[in-house]
């Protein structure tokens, strides 16, 4: 089976299963006194809204976003990120007024100090968070950028800045921009953190691992480096040191949702799932909208055929991160096997409205039409919908497909199946014209003469 979004890996047979196994983006308001420490997780309040509702277009316009090369010369070599007392207030200010739902008041605010010499940079950095959060990724990606021109130190803004390209699959963006400020601020191991990020997405894996060892070289404390380590580690099937180098981490950081988050991945791995369920919802406890923990807990429910649990948990990985295209699939899958058919369609649309290149999401749409029957839809023209979405799959998993991929059989059994409802219909019309044609007399027969 393939790979689906970064870094993941997925185990077993099944297509509809979507395991992520990295962060997707970070989105942590924040507020400081001097220099911030670096947010960790992502944090939204955004509404999901009717989950049965989903726009059927498989296609949305390209997002644009700056390059390498928006970063001018006027990027501040000697900015110091001090925030001065003043403009700390009324960041602060701003972040409680996003979080309350206000976030047009909190744009307001922070738009009028991000030219605030002491400060501006975190000002232009939450910008950029409100956005990310809003799924403005350009404006969001340019709030970043102008953060890291105000403090080329700061490294939450190239990490969120990072991730939106990783999101968005431009990863020659996201090692220019990497590689620029590492170089840029050699010292900086945050920096260098961010890098371990683009290498896992390039799939890098040993390049991690040795990034990461001159990283903890430097500060054998360094969490973020541990954890880029074990997830290499875990995606070259080494799971017992990737557990290891996580019970490490715990130690230093035993509040820090990401651990938990994969070290249930590495037990699910290797086919523990209670305890990988146990360290998923350990992740969603610390930080309740950790979208990758909430779908990975969601696929373990619906492998054990809690179908309702597992849409909960998916439509809470979307309430924080609407463009979580895995998520979309797991929930289609999940709402078939409760037979609510039509949502499960307008999911996998869903999926396809983000990534038109979906192959999962085509291969499970087109399993969906050929076995389900949809509210609305006749059973010929639903199969051959299905017939032409198993051909859109073709085109979307070409060079990836094998020997033993199913769609041709099942091309074949939805053409049987037409045949079948045609000859089904044909007897129904013939019965029901014998049935309207009245009965023929014989002649010489007269029930008068009687």
């Amino acid at each position: 089976m393939r790979n689906s979004g970064v870094g993941s890996k997925l185990k077993g047979s099944n297509r509809s299963s979507s395991l992520i196994a990295s962060l997707l983006w970070l989105g942590l308001l924040v507020g400081c006194s001097s220099t911030p420490d670096k947010p960790d997780s992502p944090t939204t309040e955004q509404s999901a809204g009717d989950q049965s509702e989903f726009s059927a277009q498989p296609q949305r316009a390209a997002v644009e976003l700056p390059d390498a090369t928006s970063i001018g010369d006027d990027t501040d070599a000697s900015a110091t990120g001090a925030v001065a007392p003043h403009v700390n207030a009324r960041i602060r200010a701003a972040i409680d007024s996003a979080d309350q739902g206000r976030s047009d008041v909190a744009i307001q605010t922070l738009a009028e100090l991000v030219n605030e010499p002491e400060g501006g940079f975190l000002a232009a950095f939450n910008l950029g968070v409100i956005y990310d959060r809003k799924g403005d990724l350009d404006v969001a990606a340019r709030r970043y950028i102008q953060a890291l021109q105000k403090n080329p130190d700061f490294s939450p803004a190239l990490t969120n800045l990072v991730r939106i390209y990783l999101r968005q699959n431009r990863l020659a963006d996201a090692d220019d921009i990497a590689r620029r400020f590492v170089d840029l601020r050699s010292e900086n191991l945050e920096h260098r953190a961010v890098r371990l990020e683009v290498f896992l997405a390039q799939k890098r894996f040993e390049d991690v691992v040795r990034s990461a060892k001159e990283i903890l070289r430097k500060d054998e404390r360094h969490v973020d480096a541990m954890l880029a380590m074990a997830h290499a580690n875990y995606q070259l099937e080494r799971y017992e040191l990737g557990l290891a180098i996580l019970r490490s981490a715990i130690k230093l950081a035993p509040r820090r949702a990401e651990i938990y988050y994969l070290y249930g991945n590495l037990e699910l791995a290797m086919g523990r799932s209670p305890s990988a369920m146990a360290n998923y919802r350990r992740a969603i406890e610390l930080q309740s909208d950790y979208p990758e923990a909430r779908n990975n807990l969601g696929l373990l429910y619906h492998e054990a055929r809690d179908h309702e649990a597992a849409v909960e948990q998916f439509l809470f990985a979307l309430d924080g991160f609407p463009d979580f295209k895995q998520a979309y699939l797991n929930l289609g899958n999940a709402y078939k096997g409760m037979a609510r058919f039509k949502e499960a369609e307008g999911a996998f649309l869903r999926a396809l409205a983000l990534d038109n290149d979906y192959a999962d999401a085509y291969f499970n749409l087109g399993i969906l039409y050929l076995e389900s029957d949809l509210p609305g839809m006749e059973a010929i023209p639903r199969l051959h919908r299905s017939i032409e979405v198993f051909n859109q799959y073709r085109r979307a998993a070409r060079g990836q497909m094998t020997n033993e991929d199913p769609v041709a059989r099942f091309i074949e059994e939805a053409n049987k199946s037409i045949e079948q409802a045609r000859q089904r219909e044909d007897m129904a019309r013939r019965a029901q014209t014998q049935a309207e044609t009245p009965p023929i007399q014989e002649d010489g027969v007269d029930d008068d003469d009687e």
